[in-house]
């Protein structure tokens, strides 16, 4: 039984993985109060109809360890990148670097794991909107 309420499974399964990458599979499972097979079928998401226990240790593991592990928000994200391009007075040119600055982001964020939630969704609009995405 899942509840609304509290961080989602997919966020928690993406901090999980990230847990995994910096540790080890065996020392999450351990810190999540989880068998070490269970983690492991829940990171490749066949874990799907949890019940209210396994949800509540979930949620509480993710609350103890989120630093580091969470996801960043797509607005706070495309905004720092409108940040950083923001010192070029060329919008053509602001466009551009604020693409290039998102695909070294997404190949950096692709070699350790999964593309978080942001860059994908940030890649998708910059793709829309014709490699000018968020550059304003």
């Amino acid at each position: 039984m899942q509840t609304t309420h509290g961080p989602s499974m997919q966020a928690i399964r993406y901090a999980a993985q990230r847990a995994v990458a910096r540790t080890s599979l065996r020392r999450v499972a351990g810190d999540m109060g989880m068998a070490v097979s269970w983690l492991s079928g829940f990171l490749a998401g066949k874990e799907t109809d949890l019940r209210a226990r396994t949800v509540r240790q979930l949620r509480e593991w993710y609350l103890r360890n989120t630093e580091g592990l969470v996801e960043q928000e797509e607005t706070t994200a495309s905004n720092a990148l409108d940040f950083l391009v923001g010192g070029l007075l060329d919008d053509a040119q602001r466009a551009g670097a604020y693409s290039r600055l998102l695909q070294l982001l997404a190949r950096a964020y692709s070699d350790q794991g999964p593309l978080p939630g942001w860059i994908r969704a940030l890649l998708e609009r910059d793709t829309r909107e014709g490699n000018g995405g968020g550059a304003s």
